[in-house]
């Protein structure tokens, strides 16, 4: 790539860019408006190193709109979840668009991203949804990047909003119980059932079917959920894919849920005779009818806000928190297995996360009791050899603080908890005197006392004496120059 700088009115350069793709004739750009001839040389620089660097020399004018547009469309083509495309447009058709929305996007600067952000906190909106609103836009211009049509991404000069992790209240085990008593006798019964025993998420309760229940053996297998959409003003639901490769999974019922959902399917059966053509059973994607085991009466998906709105009526009932949502009796059902001792890869097959390390980082309370048994098994594992058993032994019981006015003059008892001291009657068990053996490092001798390397006081005057933090019998120090104290002399 060839390029020059000549002198008009003000300073421009001027350089070749190959020859156009579809007439074949060569091209030129130029720019001028720049003061100085070394402005002019350094922006000619700048173009032919991005251009060799493979950026287009003459991008594409698109304004900023329908680029969004263009970026939303190939989101859909990406399978991306019809929910998650609905909240993409509304933060792009409420927030982005109405502020910035007539740039043309090469000419998109962090600045105007800083004007979005500041709008909608003068609108009062939470700084979750703030962030949002930034990922969204940052991840559109992040392809415009990959595309070739900007040069850098402008969002990543904005720092995100800082958000507060909100508050979590999750059930206790005897709440969810009381949640199934209120919702007893009514349509509610079998989901909030489903998602008490199994911790499915609300869209897999709703994507279950009869075809993958077995009523014999009590097993579900989960593997598809269901969102809810919008065509224009109706509101539906359509069958989607679940969240992770490790949401497929089978999840055993218990007993007493395997007869209730038996009681259930002949409950079904029957309504499904009464209405006869007016059941509608769903479509798949291949357009073969699905028997939903969660319907609405006729057949048909329950709305998933519906049962949301429905949980919160029923957990008033139950005495929850006013913030307890659907997904917390997931979180109940993962915290009450964890104290029961489950294992964190059983637990975490149940739930259909993605790793069994996610499961023990969120839920890390549940098995807050780990430590004191890992130390259990150590001390079974070890107790049986002599060496690793205690290392100090009063005569005949453990040792004990004297009673008050029991002290000895030179040895005053244990005198606190921060106290070198020992009673007169501590002694080192035979072949039990050391836990570690350590040897202390023989500093250069000196008068008065000082710390060798183990952190001890030590006399050098008299090297064989040192502070009773060993398991040491205590007597009094008389080789210190100007220093007295209690030390000890190794027993051995």
């Amino acid at each position: 790539m060839r390029g020059h700088v000549r002198k008009r009115r003000t300073w421009e350069f001027i350089v070749d860019i190959g020859l156009h793709p579809v007439t074949g004739r060569s091209r030129q750009k130029s720019k001028s408006g720049f003061a100085t001839k070394k402005e002019a040389e350094s922006a000619l620089q700048e173009l032919i190193r991005y251009v060799d660097a493979g950026g287009d020399p003459s991008p594409e004018r698109i304004g900023l709109t329908d680029y969004l547009h263009r970026w939303l469309d190939h989101q859909r083509t990406r399978g991306i979840r019809s929910r998650t495309l609905d909240g993409y447009e509304g933060y792009i058709r409420r927030e982005i668009v109405p502020a910035i929305g007539r740039l043309e996007l090469v000419k998109v600067r962090p600045g105007h991203i800083r004007a979005v952000l500041a709008t909608m906190q003068h609108r009062q909106l939470s700084p979750a949804t703030i962030a949002q609103a930034r990922s969204v836009l940052g991840s559109a211009l992040r392809q415009a990047v990959a595309d070739g049509f900007i040069p850098a991404n402008p969002v990543a000069a904005v720092k995100r909003p800082r958000v507060q992790r909100r508050e979590l209240h999750w059930p206790t085990y005897a709440q969810v119980g009381a949640l199934l008593e209120a919702s007893r006798g009514t349509m509610w019964e079998v989901p909030i059932l489903l998602a008490a025993v199994t911790g499915a998420r609300r869209s897999e309760v709703l994507g279950l079917s009869w075809e993958d229940v077995d009523l014999k053996t009590g097993t579900i297998l989960i593997r598809r959920g269901v969102q809810p959409v919008r065509h224009f003003k109706e509101r539906t639901a359509e069958f989607t894919p679940l969240k992770t490769k490790r949401s497929h999974r089978v999840v055993q019922l218990p007993a007493f849920a395997l007869e209730l959902i038996r009681r259930h399917r002949r409950a079904q059966l029957k309504r499904r005779t009464e209405l006869g053509a007016r059941w509608r059973d769903p479509l798949d994607d291949l357009g073969r009818p699905v028997a939903l085991v969660c319907d609405r009466g006729d057949g048909f998906f329950i709305y998933p806000d519906s049962i949301t709105s429905a949980f919160k009526r029923l957990a008033a009932k139950a005495g929850m928190h006013p913030d307890t949502r659907l997904h917390d009796v997931r979180h109940a059902v993962a915290t009450e297995l964890g104290r029961r001792g489950v294992h964190p890869v059983i637990v975490s097959a149940v739930l259909g996360h993605a790793s069994p390390a996610f499961t023990i980082a969120v839920y890390q309370h549940a098995w807050q009791e780990g430590p004191a048994e890992a130390a259990a098994a150590l001390q079974a594992a070890l107790s049986h050899f002599p060496r690793w058993q205690s290392v100090g032994t009063r005569r005949g019981s453990q040792p004990q603080p004297p009673d008050a006015g029991e002290e000895i003059s030179g040895q005053e008892g244990w005198g606190g908890e921060d106290s070198n001291l020992r009673p007169a009657d501590y002694e080192t068990a035979p072949d039990q005197r050391y836990l570690f053996r350590t040897l202390p490092i023989r500093l250069p001798s000196f008068p008065g006392p000082s710390r060798d390397r183990r952190g001890t006081d030590r006399c050098y005057e008299s090297p064989q004496r040192r502070c009773s933090r060993s398991v040491m019998r205590p007597v009094e120090c008389t080789g210190l120059q100007g220093w007295r104290g209690s030390v000890s002399v190794a027993s051995s």
